[in-house]
This record gives structure tokens, sequence and C-alpha cells, in this order.
């Protein structure tokens, strides 16, 4: 009998334990309902300045997240604030490298007008007929070419090699220095 009297003991602190954790969450409930949304102190909490300032951030935040960057080069390189003559000369070899130039017009053996032109850093020789760079070549003159590319039409003069900065000239051996 004993245990029956254990057993009822047990259930019945179990359902006025759930009662108590019950009658709490609900005190709790209303307490955190009645806290406010919006601070009594709201309003002098910020001055008009400090608000201004951080709007301004916030706006110039948005502003760079939309931004797109063109950079072609880590602007973190020092070679930007400072460029070596190694530097300057591939600048140098790239620019003419990727220029389309007519070198020469020429006539054949044959007889035939032929021109050498320079593009993506080879040399092509091509005639009346033929192509470089998706631009076919319809006529060869004494130093010109005419050329069609879809539906436009151009023409290349002989043109020399763009000349070497004169920071890369050999021949200037006395330099001046800011002491």
């Amino acid at each position: 009998m004993q245990e029956k009297h254990i057993k009822d003991l047990v259930i019945s602190i179990a359902f006025i334990m759930l009662l108590i954790f019950t009658v709490n969450d609900y005190s709790l409930y209303h307490k955190v309902n009645k806290v406010p949304k919006e601070s009594k102190f709201a309003n002098i909490a910020l001055d008009e300045a400090l608000l201004a300032q951080i709007q301004s951030i916030e706006s110039s935040i948005t502003d760079r997240k939309n931004f797109t960057f063109t950079v072609t080069k880590d602007p973190l390189m020092q070679d930007l604030i400072v460029r070596t003559r190694q530097d300057m000369q591939k600048q140098w070899e790239e620019m003419v490298a990727s220029m389309m130039r007519l070198s020469a017009t020429f006539t054949d053996s044959h007889g035939k007008q032929k021109a050498m032109i320079s593009y993506d850093g080879k040399n092509h020789l091509v005639g009346v007929g033929e192509s470089v760079a998706n631009r076919k070549i319809v006529k060869i003159e004494t130093g010109k070419v005419h050329f069609v590319e879809g539906n436009f039409k151009g023409e290349l003069v002989v043109q020399k090699i763009p000349p070497r900065p004169k920071e890369l000239d050999e021949s200037a051996k006395e330099r001046q220095y800011n002491w």
C-alpha cells in the first residue's frame, strides 16, 4: 500500500511543478509584452549632427556596395606609384602588340598586291580577299589597305611603330636628381 502512496505523491509533485512552470511562463510573457518597442529616450539619444553623420556613412556604404570597379591592375601594387623601366618597357610593348598597323604594301613576284599587317604581336602577309581579325581586305594601294568588317568600310595607312618613351632611351645616360 505504501508504494501506491509514493506513486501518487510523485505524480502530484510533477503536476504541481508543471502548474508552477506554466504560471511562471505566463507571467514572463506578459512582462515582455509590456516593454515598449520604441524607448521613451529615443529622441534624446542622438543629436541631429550625429544622426546626419550616421546617415551619411550608411549612404556611402550602400553607394560603395553598388559601385563597379573597372581597374585592370591591383591598386595596392607599388608599380602604380613608382614605375620601373621594365614596367614602362612592358607597357610600350603591349601597346605596340595590341594595335593593328599597316607595316608595308608591295607587289610580289607574280604581280599581286600584298600587304604586311602587324596585329596581336604578329606580322600577317595578306592579299586581296584575305582576312585579318575579321577584316576582309578588298583593295590594296601603295601605302594603303581598304577593308570591310561587316557593314563597316575602313582603311589602314602605313604607320611607323610608335616611338619608345624617352625614359627608356638608353642614350640618355645623364640623369637629373632632385637633391
